[in-house]
């Protein structure tokens, strides 16, 4: 039987710092995905706030924009859900009220509410980008969320260059991993696509990858979706505002891991889990 999910990816301009404008241009461009069948949408990394670590200075009173999950942004997203019967993936600067600590995560928030979160597990730290300053390492592993569609997890920019995240995805049971990011680098440019066409066909999985526009560091957006085989299927234009939409066979992870057998041969014990 035939198993299909239509997906969402949102190449959004935010205005720096301005949470509640970014919140509404958000939700907007999330209701535009569900207008064209999207159930399970995902906005790009830290889209309420902007990329503050990558201002090139240290400035404290960032920490003043993180909110808590639930909170204010998950409570939004969540009527929003709700109504059109969808599943938001909604990265946003986290605090933990009870330990005072900081995490570049991501909410998942469905119908129901929320669903869970993932907090950033590869936390960079360059001449460009200050994120160890602001965020602790994720402590959460690699969740795997689950809908009526199908299950997937998050990976959250500097993320995507290891591939013991979707391994671990994979593993896991993630049919599909969204990949959210803000990146403007050449480097990041350069391997954009093929990075996650690796990943995808190593991995046997769909991934929906996405990039914000504008800002001082010229995000170049690019979002796309890739399938099980490493095929590009669906990309927005360079420089610009949009919503991808793309439409999943998921027959084709069985396809893929029936011709390619990584999965099927890896080694569970060399990533710390017990072998089958």
């Amino acid at each position: 039987m035939a198993r299909t999910v239509i997906v969402g990816g949102v190449q959004l301009e935010r205005t720096f710092g301005d949470r509640g404008y970014n919140l509404e241009h958000g939700s907007e461009l999330v209701r535009c995905a569900a207008d064209r069948g999207a159930t399970i949408i995902a906005l790009p990394e830290l889209f309420t706030t902007g990329y503050f670590p990558g201002t090139g200075r240290v400035d404290d009173s960032y920490f003043d924009w993180a909110e808590p999950i639930p909170g204010p942004t998950t409570d939004a997203l969540g009527k929003l859900a709700h109504e059109l019967t969808i599943t938001i993936i909604a990265p946003i600067f986290e605090i933990d009220p009870l330990h005072q600590l900081f995490f570049n995560s991501a909410a998942i928030v469905g119908p129901q509410g929320l669903m869970g979160r993932y907090r950033k597990r590869h936390v960079p730290s360059t001449a460009n980008a200050f994120e160890k300053h602001y965020f602790s390492t994720g402590d959460l592993g690699y969740p795997v969320f689950s809908t009526d569609e199908l299950r997937f997890g998050v990976s959250i920019c500097y993320d995507r260059h290891f591939p013991e995240t979707y391994r671990h995805l994979a593993l896991g049971g993630a049919e599909l991993v969204f990949s959210v990011n803000n990146t403007g680098s050449p480097r990041s440019k350069r391997m954009w696509a093929p990075e996650i066409q690796v990943a995808s066909s190593s991995n046997g999985i769909f991934m929906v990858q996405i990039n914000t526009v504008g800002e001082a560091s010229n995000y170049f957006g690019l979002t796309f979706a890739c399938s099980p085989f490493g095929e590009v299927l669906e990309q927005l234009p360079e420089g610009q505002e949009g919503v991808l939409v793309a439409e999943l066979d998921l027959e084709e992870i069985r396809r893929a891991r029936r011709q390619y057998g990584s999965i099927r041969d890896t080694h569970r014990s060399d990533l710390g889990l017990q072998d089958r």
